[in-house]
This record gives structure tokens, sequence and C-alpha cells, in this order.
């Protein structure tokens, strides 16, 4: 067929590929989705995982560890907690498998199907007590916050570790030391306060406390002093007034 003159070559309509493609690439995107965005997932039952524990509370949870990932060939799980006697520290579920040592390590089976592990434990203890002849010290450890609840990682068949992990964390209190700072916020004398702190910071929480609370018992009967002094004074004042000023009234002159 003869070109018309001055019209160009007619585009040839296009191809039905490129929806096909199209669709195809969502259809790919779409199955590959799940397993990208399910990633690991640590789910919390039995307990209430807050963020300060009291040093010895005991603590008790249950961890259920989902979406392990495919490379891994055994789960590795720690805590900052300490064993309670008689009960054990770690305790996998539907095995015999306890232990009080940690980290506690899991061989995972070919199946990534979650694991259940129950945690049972104390906070630790952040005093510790030396006996220097007839001097008691009591330090305390300046770590008081990233103790860990668990830390929860992953290797592969060789050790090496894999990038997934999970950790949650507590802090500390102490009574000891949260009822000494009260008493040195009732001390209003700065030199008083930093000797006191001194004290109580080289392990002399004894005699930290007692001059601490004699100090106080001091501060507190000064200003009653000065408040019965000034009803003293006010009453003095007022009964020099009234006679001078009965004085000067009509009657209150001699003859």
């Amino acid at each position: 067929m003869s070109q018309i003159p001055g019209v160009g070559p007619t585009t040839p309509p296009r191809s039905h590929r490129t929806p096909l493609i199209g669709w195809c690439l969502l259809i790919v995107l779409a199955l590959a989705l799940p397993a990208c965005t399910a990633g690991l997932q640590v789910g919390i039952a039995d307990g209430d995982l807050t963020g300060d524990v009291a040093e010895g509370e005991e603590v008790n949870f249950t961890l259920t560890i989902a979406g392990l990932p495919p490379a891994a060939d055994a789960l590795v799980l720690e805590t900052d907690l300490v064993p309670v006697e008689g009960t054990p520290l770690f305790s996998l579920e539907g095995t015999g498998n306890v232990t009080n040592s940690t980290p506690f390590t899991v061989p995972l089976p070919a199946a990534t199907t979650p694991v259940t592990i129950a945690v049972a434990g104390q906070a630790p203890t952040a005093a510790q007590v030396q006996q220097c002849g007839a001097v008691t010290l009591v330090t305390y450890d300046p770590r008081l916050s990233g103790y860990a609840y668990y830390r929860v990682r992953f290797t592969d068949d060789d050790g090496n570790r894999l990038a997934e992990s999970d950790t949650r964390v507590f802090s500390l209190t102490v009574a000891a030391i949260e009822e000494f700072n009260e008493k040195l916020n009732a001390i209003s004398d700065p030199f008083m306060d930093t000797y006191l702190q001194d004290l109580f910071d080289k392990g002399l929480v004894r005699e930290a406390n007692t001059l601490a609370d004699h100090e106080r018992s001091q501060e507190s009967v000064v200003p009653v002093l000065w408040t019965v002094g000034g009803i003293i004074v006010a009453a003095v004042v007022a009964l020099v007034l009234g006679i001078w000023i009965g004085g000067r009234e009509p009657g209150g002159e001699e003859e």
C-alpha cells in the first residue's frame, strides 16, 4: 500500500505486554511483602515489666519469640536478673530444658515456629557490705540503670551473630539511697549537705544517717525558738504600748 504524501507512517498499536509485566511485578511484591515485614516479634505475658525495680524484688514473666530469622541456628537469651532459690531462671516451654545460667542457648529446629521461655528471677542487689574492724562499710554500685530483663539474639550454624535482636531494660531503685536523699533535702546547710553525702559515698552509711538525723533535729529546734522569742517580744511591745497609750488618755494623768 502506497504512503500518502505528506503523511507520516502510522503509529502501530501499543503492545499489551507492558500491563501484563506490571501485574506480574505487583503479584511478586505482594507475595514478598509479608516475608519482609514479619520480622522478629517478642511478646511478654504473665508479667509487668516496669521501668524501675526495687533491688531484690522478684520478677517473673514469659517470653514468646516469633518471626525467627531463617538463617538462625540458635537463640541466645541473657538477663541481669539473678536466680531465686528453688526456681530455675529459664524454662523452655514444652521441654525439660531449664537452667540457672545466663546466657541460655536454645538450638532452633528447622521450622521457624515460635519459642516460649519462662523467666523467673529477682533484681540484683546494689549494696556491697565490707567489715573493717568495728566499722561497717556499705557501698552502692553507681550503676543503677541499664539492667536487662532480657537480651535476645541469634547465631547461625557457624556461631556468627545475626543482626536480629531485642532488649528490654530497667533501673534499680534502692530504698536506703532514697531515704538518705530525703534527709539531705531537709538540711539547709550546704556544707553539711556536701559533708554527709561524702560520708555516705565512702561507705559510712550508718554514720551519715545518724549525723543527718541530728542535723535535721537541730534545724527544727531553731524555728521554734525564734517563734517563741517573737511571741514574747510582741507581748512586751504590746504591754509597753498599752501602758503608754493608757497614760495619754483623759483621766489617765495624775492630778
